[in-house]
Formats: C-alpha cells, structure tokens, sequence
C-alpha cells in the first residue's frame, strides 16, 4: 500500500480535497494538527520547515507562522479559526498576515472521523472560485498529498511503539563528517550495502522529492534494486526519506521474499553531536501505513532488522575507520 495520500477536484465545487487514513487515534492526529510545537515538523509539503510566532486556538483567534521552503525563500502565514469542534473539525481562513508579496487567500477545513481507532483525515482548500482553485492546482495537489504524509510519519511513533524500529551506533568522527558519509552518492556506494553485496548502480539527485536509485549485487549473482526518496534535508543533523524496493528501471516493487513487506517504509536519520569529533547516528524505520498485514510483517522482522542493520553499520564503520586510523 502506498503511503500517498488521496487527492480530488470535484466538478462542482472550488475545492481541493486532500483524504488519508492514518493508524493514530483521532485524538492523537487532533493533538498534533494544533499544537505548534508538533506542527512545525511537518505542516507544508516535503522541504518545507515552520516558524510559529503566535497560535491562539479559538474562535477568532489566529495563528502566526513563517514557512520556510527549502530554497530559502520565506513565506508568511496567517490562520483565523472559525470553528473548532474538537476533536473533529478545524475551520480557518488563510492569508499571510500583510506580509510578503504571496497572499494566497483561502478557506481551510481539517475534518477527523474515526474508522475503528484510526484516523481519516480530510483536508479541504476552498478558494473562491473553480479558476482560482485551477490556477493553483498543480502545486496545492501535491503538496496536500505530502502533507498528509509527514503528518502520518511524524505521527506514526507516537501511535504505536511497534510500528517503529530504531538502532544508533556512534562514530569517532564529526556530525559533518557522518552527514557526509550518509548522503554522498560516491560514499555510500563504498558502505551502504547489507553484508556481502556490492553495489552495481548508484544515481542520485539529492533535494528534497529526489531519488536515490541503487542496485545490489550478492556474490552468487542475486540482485537487489532499492529507490529513496528524500523528503527532508537538514544538514548536518537530520535525513529523512522513503525507502522501497526497485527494479532496474527504478519502479516502486515488493519485497522479492515477503510479498506482505510494506511497499514504503519511512526512514528517518539523525546525526547527534556528542563531541566535536563523536557523533552518534540514530536511524529509525517507520511504518505509517493503515494496512493490518503490513504491519503485522513490519513488526514481526524487527529481529532481523537488527541484524540487517547490524551488518550495514558495522560497514560504515569499516569505511569510517580510514579518517581515525
């Protein structure tokens, strides 16, 4: 199952909705859509960070905050909340408080409906017309849709423990050096492979919506194709991206040995300074989707995850051992 959200333009009406089922309580989701603190992480699409200068959840209150796109460029937000019928829908309307020159004026709706524990969440852009709503479509489709999907990543560890598996290992070398190692195409060819493969092809386009495309090989000929693709870049201290099996034309495939594997999985890497030359890795596997099956099959491989990732670390630290040595 796919991680991305649902997007429509419904014929009738100037609006773009954006749907997903998230595996959180209602109350949960509720939590994090209005505490600035948990929605600076992940309110916008992929790249995008958050700012809040004011948040005052009430009826005629406003929310004050700076999204920040990952070109740089600043872009100021207002919030005026219209109904809030907690846990169940949030209603605002949307400008940028008077300043910068992008005013995009909007009516915003989130509405939470709880399907057996879970969360579908519906989010709604109205605009004022069909043709201001088709002017921005292209964008606001997407970016609703990734939306959607940080919210589910970020949400997803609090929901449930057993949907994330987590290992860290430290290294005798800087955060930048670490970062590096973790991001650069022609290094990670040299480490970032499970024991006993080698890699065969390595292409990456490193920002925030590119994709990392690689193929592995076994010493008895096996090949292995995975695709990553990035969803956040905060050098040097956190990656974030979502990792599948490939093929060798870098389609989205399953698992060639556990058809039940989830098609996605989202991982999140953080590089924490312990000294100026320590630094510890802290990689964490989450699963975000609404599917029992995969979820089942995520957790029961938790075991051999850490072996998995035992074997991949302890080559990085192979590789590292050149710049200590």
């Amino acid at each position: 199952m796919s991680l991305y959200s649902n997007t429509i333009l419904p014929k009738d009406r100037p609006q773009i909705i954006t749907t997903r089922l998230i595996s959180a309580s209602r109350a949960l989701v509720w939590k994090m859509l209005t505490t600035p603190e948990h929605l600076k992480h992940f309110w916008g699409p992929d790249g995008f960070t958050n700012t809040f200068k004011k948040y005052d959840l009430r009826v005629g209150g406003e929310a004050l905050f700076t999204m920040h796109g990952p070109d740089g460029t600043d872009y100021p937000n207002r919030f005026i909340f219209l109904t809030i019928d907690a846990p169940h829908l949030l209603r605002f309307d949307h400008d940028n408080g008077g300043e910068g020159e992008f005013n995009h004026k909007f009516t915003g709706e989130i509405e939470l409906t709880d399907e057996a524990g879970k969360t579908r969440i519906e989010l709604r852009l109205i605009e004022a017309s069909i043709e201001a709503r088709d002017a921005i479509a292209q964008f606001a489709l997407e970016g609703g849709r990734q939306n959607l999907d940080r919210l589910a990543a970020y949400v997803a560890p609090m929901a449930e423990a057993k949907n994330l598996f987590e290992i860290e290992r430290s290294f005798p070398v800087s955060q930048e050096r670490l970062f590096r190692a973790c991001t650069d195409v022609k290094e990670m060819m040299q480490w970032f492979a499970p024991p006993g493969m080698t890699t065969i092809k390595a292409e990456q386009d490193l920002r925030p919506g590119g994709i990392y495309h690689y193929g592995l090989v076994s010493g008895q000929g096996n090949e292995m194709w995975g695709k990553v693709t990035y969803k956040e870049i905060t050098p040097h201290s956190r990656l974030v991206y979502l990792q599948s099996f490939s093929d060798s034309q870098g389609g989205l495939t399953r698992h060639p040995m556990a058809p039940n594997w989830p098609q996605e999985m989202i991982t999140v890497m953080e590089f924490i300074v312990e000294g100026a030359k320590q630094t510890r890795l802290k990689i964490s596997w989450i699963y975000a989707g609404a599917d029992t099956t995969e979820g089942e099959t995520f957790r029961a491989a938790h075991e051999g995850m850490s072996g998995g990732w035992s074997g991949t670390l302890d080559s990085l630290q192979t590789y590292l051992a050149k710049d200590y040595t």
